[in-house]
C-alpha cells in the first residue's frame, strides 16, 4: 500500500507535493520521496521515515521546479531500505523517466526476465522500477512516451496507479481493471494563499504561499487533492492515460477494460473517510456497513464504541441501526502510525500499547459492542480485547464490519503468505476464543456487497480466492 501525488504547473511544486504526501501518509510510513523538474532534470530526494521528517525546509527548497511527482510508501515487494524507496527511474536517449506508482506486478520476474533478454535491465528488483523500464524500452524502440505505456500495459500484470515524469510533461495511467485508486483535480485560478492547505504551508516555509498558476494535481485519493488546495474533477479511468505538458491536458484510453476490479478493502480501511474512492464516499460506505453488520449481528449492549479510527463511521453506522448510544471509549494517540502497517510484528506489539488506551470511566462494569473494519492476523485484536477486559467490561460483543479475510492480496497490500490469516485457519468460534470475547460476528459477502452501487465492480479475492489477475505462480 502506497500513496502517489502529482502536480503540474504550480511555482513551488514541492511545497504543494510536501501537503500531498503528507495527507497520504496513513497510505505507508516507511519511506517517502519526491521528485521535481527545474526545467533541465528532474532532482530527486527519498530517505527513510515519515514526510514531515524527511521532508524539511532546507530540502524542499533544494527542489525547485514547477512539476513533480511524490510518493509514501508501506514496502509489500523489497524491503524499507532508502533504494527501495520511490521515486524510480530509468535513462532513455532522451532524458530519464522517474515514477511513482502504488500497486503490485504479480509477473515481476517473468518481466524482468523478458527486459534482459532485451537487453534492457532494470537497476532493481522493485515493482515501479519494472514498469519504468518497460516504458523506457518502448520508447527507445517507438519514441512516443504514450504508445510506450500502451505497450507496458500488455506486459506488466497486476496493479498500478502511476504517474511518470518525462522532461517536464506528466504522464498518469491506471492498470486496466482500476485496482488500485487515482485521483485528479485542478486548481482553475491563482492564488496567493490557496486557502487553508497554502495557509499551514506558509507558517512552515515562510511568507509567499504556494501561488498555483491554474495547474493539475494526481493523488491516489481525493482527500489530498484537496488539503494540496485543488478541486477534486474524477479519477484516472482504468486503462486511461492522461498527459500533461506545455500542450495542455489530454486523455486517451489506451486499453479498454475486460472488467473491473476494485480493490474493496479501499472502502473497509485503507483510505480516510474523507476521500471520494471509486466514485464513492468512503465515509458513507463504512456507515452503510456499519448498519448492515447491526441488522445481520445484533448485540445486547449499553454502548457501541469503535476502533479508532479506521472504524468509526462503521461503529457510528451500529449504532445509529442497533439504537445504542455510541462513546469513544478507546483513546488513540495520532503520534502513532497505523499498527496494520508496521513493517514487523514486533513492532505491530509495540504500537498498539502506544497507540490505544481505554477510557475505564466508560467501560467498567458495561456491556460493549466493539465495531472494527477487520481482523487480519489477529494479534492486535487480541492485546486490544484484553485491554479493554482489563478495564472492566462486563462483556465484549466484537462486531467486523466485513467478511473473514481468508486469502492474501497480491495487489499491494501485505499479506503475502496466508498462513498468517487467522481467518484461513481458524472458525469464528475458534477466533472469537483466540481475540478473548464474548461473541463474533462478521458482515457477511452479501451484506458488504449490499452497500455498493455497483459491487460487481469490485475485487474480493482476500475474501473469496477469486483471483481477478493470476498471483505468482498460481496454479
Amino acid at each position: 500500500m502506497c500513496g502517489v501525488c502529482g502536480v503540474y504547473n504550480f511555482e513551488r511544486a514541492a511545497e504543494t507535493l510536501y501537503l500531498g504526501i503528507f495527507a497520504l501518509q496513513h497510505r505507508g510510513q516507511d519511506n517517502a520521496g519526491m521528485a521535481v523538474w527545474d526545467g533541465r532534470e528532474a532532482r530527486m530526494h527519498k530517505d527513510r521515515g515519515l514526510v514531515f521528517d524527511i521532508f524539511q525546509p532546507r530540502v524542499l527548497a533544494g527542489l525547485p521546479g514547477t512539476v513533480g511527482i511524490g510518493h509514501t510508501r508501506y514496502p509489500t515487494a523489497g524491503d524499507s531500505s532508502t533504494a527501495n524507496a520511490q521515486p524510480h527511474y530509468a535513462d532513455t536517449r532522451h532524458g530519464r523517466m522517474v515514477i511513482v506508482s502504488n500497486g503490485d506486478v504479480t509477473n515481476m520476474l517473468e518481466q524482468t526476465r523478458l527486459l534482459r533478454s532485451r537487453g534492457f535491465t532494470p537497476y532493481g528488483a522493485n515493482d515501479a522500477e519494472v514498469i519504468v523500464a518497460t516504458i523506457a524500452y518502448h520508447y527507445e524502440q517507438t519514441g512516443d512516451a504514450a504508445r510506450a505505456v500502451g505497450l507496458m500495459m500488455d506486459e506488466v500484470r497486476g496493479s498500478y496507479s502511476a504517474i511518470l515524469l518525462f522532461n517536464g510533461a506528466l504522464f498518469v495511467f491506471r492498470d486496466p481493471m482500476g485496482i488500485r485508486p487515482l485521483a485528479m483535480g485542478s486548481l482553475d485560478k491563482p492564488s496567493s494563499a490557496g486557502g487553508p492547505a497554502c495557509a499551514e504551508t506558509n507558517n512552515r516555509f515562510g511568507e509567499g504561499g504556494l501561488r498555483p498558476a491554474g495547474g493539475w494535481m494526481f493523488a491516489s485519493e481525493s482527500c489530498a487533492i484537496e488539503t494540496m488546495g485543488g478541486t477534486f474533477q474524477r479519477e484516472v479511468r482504468p486503462g486511461e492515460l492522461v498527459t500533461v505538458s506545455p500542450r495542455g491536458m489530454e486523455s486517451a484510453q489506451l486499453r479498454e477494460p475486460k472488467r473491473l476490479a476494485h480493490c474493496v478493502f479501499e472502502h473497509i480501511y485503507f483510505s480516510r473517510p474523507d476521500s471520494v474512492i471509486y466514485g464513492e464516499s468512503v465515509a458513507q460506505k463504512r456507515f452503510m456497513l456499519g448498519q448492515a453488520l447491526a441488522r445481520e449481528h445484533p448485540a445486547r449492549a449499553d454502548l457501541v464504541m469503535p476502533l479508532p479510527d479506521s472504524s468509526n463511521n462503521a461503529a457510528l453506522g451500529y449504532s445509529v441501526q442497533a439504537g445504542i448510544p455510541y462513546k469513544l471509549a478507546l483513546i488513540r494517540s495520532h503520534y502513532i502510525g497505523r499498527t496494520f502497517i508496521g513493517s514487523t510484528q514486533a513492532i505491530r506489539d509495540f504500537a498498539v500499547r502506544l497507540k490505544f488506551n481505554p477510557d475505564r470511566s466508560l467501560i467498567q462494569g458495561k456491556r460493549l459492542a466493539v465495531v472494527d473494519d477487520s481482523i487480519v492476523r489477529g494479534t492486535t485484536s487480541r492485546k486490544i480485547m484484553g485491554m479493554v477486559r482489563g478495564s472492566g467490561a462486563a462483556e465484549i460483543h466484537l462486531r467486523i464490519a466485513s467478511p473473514p479475510i481468508t486469502h492474501s492480496c497480491y495487489y499491494g497490500v501485505d499479506t503475502p503468505r496466508r498462513s498468517e490469516l487467522i481467518a484461513a485457519a481458524k472458525s469464528v468460534d475458534e477466533i472469537r476464543g483466540f481475540v478473548g470475547v464474548d461473541s463474533l460476528g462478521y458482515l457477511s459477502l452479501e451484506g458488504l456487497k449490499s452497500c455498493f452501487s455497483r459491487p460487481e465492480d469490485y475485487c474480493y479475492a482476500c475474501l473469496t480466492g477469486d483471483y481477478p489477475v493470476p498471483p505468482p505462480d498460481f496454479k
